[in-house]
């Protein structure tokens, strides 16, 4: 199921995502702080979020990374913090949700105390009122990483911008399209990639609405023919073997991995760019709360951020310094906003895989 399908999906029966679980030992000594209530607003400092969590030992953490990459990512957290283990579940943001919801319609104790995810896969958590409020503006995050949504506040953990990309070895950039527009003709007929679940297009809507993209897109489609593939991995291999000249499902993360590994590839970006991003948020009756602040609190420093570049290659700068100044942003940051996307997304998934 795409991380953009509606909402009422995740309410329904049960499965685990395919994941993969790690345990990893962290957080430190000190002399301890009352647990704070999992109803109230969390306003704790770095050191008394380190001292609380101390006393509960453990935090259970999902993200999508792969376990040995974010096994890598927390080395120093660990280091420091020998007392908290840290039990870390691969798992995308939509099965994360789904496995939340069913705990709690279900009365069992929540497996889950935070969790790295989208605005739209965590939509249902917002709006039943399972995220906790957190001052992370206290815990040390710094502000224009803080988002209020509704009420509730959470923070960015990456900004993954998105362009095309492209084989610099087969095209110049002198000859690729320098906007959406242009990137609709018969010269990219059979040469452009797109991925079916409509996410690395739907965003666009943050800039556009939802009328003028898929009008843009049914152009697009009808035009260009593009290759339908899913994945950003895939695509962009397509693009390095030269089977295909563009692929617009690339994220700036994927093609610098790429590149690190030795294949043609970069990004372009057009006149409106738009990204991936993702929040850490913690979860109302989490059994470790005050651990899972501690953690966060780390992950959102200087430190962990470095970190999160130094393996996974995902930056979080408001705007990428690769962006072009006259380009229009399209961030997805308000539930308005994202409404938008969500409902742009779902479109253009239906007419490629319907």
């Amino acid at each position: 199921m795409s991380a953009f399908g509606t909402r009422n999906r995740w309410v329904g029966a049960f499965s685990y995502a395919a994941s993969a679980a790690l345990l990893i030992t962290g957080c430190g000594s000190g002399s301890g702080a009352k647990a704070t209530s999992s109803t109230d607003r969390l306003s704790l400092t770095p050191q008394a979020a380190f001292d609380a969590g101390n006393k509960e030992g453990s935090v259970n953490y999902l993200s999508r990374t792969d376990p040995e990459v974010f096994a890598k990512e927390v080395t120093s957290f660990t280091k420091a913090h020998p007392q908290i283990k840290v039990k870390y579940t691969s798992m995308k943001p939509s099965d994360a949700t789904q496995r939340v919801i069913t705990e709690v319609q279900a009365r069992h104790a929540l497996s889950v105390d935070a969790t790295t995810t989208d605005l739209t896969s965590a939509a249902p958590l917002f709006d039943q009122k399972l995220v906790h409020d957190v001052d992370y503006q206290k815990l040390g995050i710094s502000q224009n990483l803080i988002l209020n949504n509704n009420g509730v506040a959470t923070f960015r953990v990456f900004r993954d911008a998105l362009g095309v990309a492209y084989n610099p070895k087969l095209s110049q950039v002198s000859s690729l399209p320098r906007t959406w527009d242009e990137l609709v003709g018969p010269k990219w007929k059979n040469k452009v990639v797109v991925d079916p679940r409509g996410i690395y297009l739907g965003v666009l809507a943050a800039a556009w609405g939802e009328p003028k993209t898929m009008t843009w897109f049914k152009k697009f489609r009808e035009t260009d023919k593009p290759l339908v593939i899913n994945g950003t991995t895939d695509s962009i291999a397509k693009v390095v073997s030269g089977e295909a000249h563009l692929t617009t499902s690339a994220t700036a993360s994927a093609v610098i991995e790429q590149q690190k590994a030795g294949a043609p590839v970069a990004i372009h970006y057009l006149d409106v760019v738009s990204s991936q991003d993702k929040y850490g948020v913690l979860l109302k009756g989490a059994q470790h709360p005050n651990a899972a602040a501690c953690f966060l609190s780390w992950w959102g420093s200087a430190e962990g951020q470095a970190q999160q570049l130094k393996y996974e290659y995902k930056a979080n700068t408001d705007i990428p310094g690769s962006v072009p100044s006259t380009a229009k942003l399209a961030f997805a940051v308000k539930p308005a906003d994202q409404a938008v996307v969500t409902k742009a997304t779902e479109k253009i998934s239906k007419i490629l895989a319907p």
